[in-house]
């Protein structure tokens, strides 16, 4: 369960890891386009194995196997490979997207035989409506148009509303941060989609309309959409092991 103390210090710590990556990503260069986003959604996706891994007891519970630590560990992980990435792109004309990718679905491919399918039903009610919510923002972007870093960084805290409500809702799991148990209390778990809405299109407008760099435009909606995928396929995939 956070407390308001160690939701300041995760927040501190997301903070520092934004900015330092996005020094990094300027002082290299790095164009963020929208192949980035799958080699980061595919880092995402590593890191949160890893994190339910130490949910379910394969992994020990150390600083680096939940929060904050974990992190910093797949920062420290994610900066080389990334700087790896830029060499091989230079040298190799082999796309930097491509080696996050690779690198990141090898350790993917390592931690899938471990991952045990205890409720299927549960993930893919999660999928469903997490879905069904892409299909009414694309419906929704053919008359607004808006960019796909900006409805990617909506979606995503929306998958990760979805599998809150669903895992509250259908499964008895509980809300462990400090403001959405209060709400969820107050009006049940669809709040969720409220609350997440509340404070994501806001963001989102506020970075977009104030951002004159177009490369730190995106790369703020970059780590949105991270901050957004990473406890949405956390949750999900606790559902799926039975966590």
């Amino acid at each position: 369960m956070y407390t308001i103390y160690t939701t300041l210090l995760l927040g501190v710590v997301l903070v520092l890891l934004v900015y330092f990556t996005y020094l990094f990503f300027k002082r290299y260069k790095i164009k963020i386009d929208k192949y980035l986003l799958i080699g980061l959604s595919s880092w995402v996706f590593l890191s949160a194995i890893v994190r339910v891994f130490e949910d379910v007891g394969i992994y020990p519970k150390t600083f680096f196997t939940v929060s904050p630590g974990i992190l910093i560990l797949f920062a420290a992980l994610f900066v080389p490979i990334t700087y790896l990435g830029i060499w091989i792109e230079k040298n190799k004309k082999f796309e930097l997207w491509k080696t996050l990718t690779l690198t990141a679905a090898i350790g993917i491919l390592i931690h899938l035989p471990f991952i045990k399918l205890s409720n299927v039903i549960g993930a893919l009610i999660i999928i469903t409506i997490a879905g069904i919510i892409a299909v009414i923002i694309y419906a929704i972007n053919k008359y607004v148009k808006i960019d796909i870093f900006s409805l990617s960084a909506v979606w995503t805290h929306m998958f990760d509303a979805s599998a809150t409500f669903t895992a509250l809702t259908f499964y008895g799991y509980g809300e462990q941060h400090v403001l959405p148990t209060f709400l969820i209390n107050l009006f049940g778990p669809s709040a969720m989609f409220i609350l997440k809405l509340l404070v994501i299109l806001p963001t989102v407008y506020v970075i977009n309309k104030y951002s004159e760099d177009e490369n730190l435009r995106k790369f703020l909606l970059l780590a949105v959409f991270a901050i957004g995928l990473a406890p949405a396929l956390r949750d999900t995939l606790r559902l799926l092991m039975g966590v």
